[in-house]
């Protein structure tokens, strides 16, 4: 989502994405709109950096319960009834339990489906799980940026603390996501979640083609969520939705 905002005109060294569910909504309803038809079944909602640590960069922190429930307006506002809303938590509240909670609080007011709990460290995630106990109903999402050497260490953990989904997001591309599910397949039996980067900065993009010819060889390793993290657009998911669903 940040990347696509600031396609339409978002400058980080003075705003937020986040902040764009108020102040210009119609930007993120035409982000959601455009992967929706491009064949998307769920979307997230632009709520990364929403919690009050953060927002207080910009003396906004008392407004990060309505920017947490305008996000998820949005989004649901767009998928309707019959497709998935997924409420993005980053970690810019990691080492503050009490404002990741009153995040996922917020979230969960506004009828998500899901908690994700994205571009984490596998510590951060595992102090989010902890501070979100007591939000029944919920499934949660553990995406992390990379997986610590003791990979099988940190999922027995993640699982203990109510995981429903992990796996990974912001890898540098297909290879780099593909790895990530070859490590979580043997350890887990939860589904896997995959949102790979389709060019971080100073790297070339990845063609939505890429995105469609490693769709197959996720899914086969128990990859349930796939989508795309930093650069890609509503080309890669219609990329990825016709793999997914192309005739087997």
């Amino acid at each position: 989502m940040g990347t696509r905002l600031i396609d339409r005109g978002l400058r980080l060294d003075g705003d937020d994405p986040a902040l764009w569910n108020l102040s210009h909504p119609e930007a993120v309803a035409e982000v959601h709109a455009l992967d929706l038809a491009a064949g998307a079944k769920a979307v997230v909602t632009n709520t990364f950096g929403a919690n009050r640590l953060w927002l207080a960069r910009y003396g906004k922190a008392g407004e990060a319960a309505a920017i947490n429930r305008r996000g998820a307006a949005l989004a649901r506002e767009a998928a309707g009834p019959d497709r998935f809303v997924v409420g993005s938590i980053g970690p810019t509240a990691a080492g503050d339990p009490d404002a990741l909670r009153a995040q996922a609080d917020a979230l969960a007011d506004a009828s998500v489906d899901a908690l994700l709990f994205e571009t984490f460290r596998a510590d951060q995630a595992a102090a989010a799980l902890a501070a979100v106990r007591g939000l029944d109903g919920l499934p949660r999402i553990v995406s992390l940026i990379a997986w610590p050497e003791a990979a099988g260490e940190a999922v027995r953990r993640l699982e203990d603390l109510g995981a429903s989904a992990l796996g990974g997001n912001c890898q540098n591309g297909t290879a780099a996501a593909l790895e990530t599910a070859e490590r979580l397949a043997p350890l887990t039996r939860l589904p896997l979640w995959i949102k790979p980067s389709a060019g971080l900065p100073g790297t070339p993009p990845e063609e939505p083609a890429s995105f469609a010819a490693a769709a197959p060889k996720l899914l086969a390793l128990g990859v349930r969520f796939l989508g795309g993290c930093c650069g890609t657009t509503e080309a890669h998911v219609a990329a990825l939705h016709a793999a997914c669903y192309a005739p087997r």
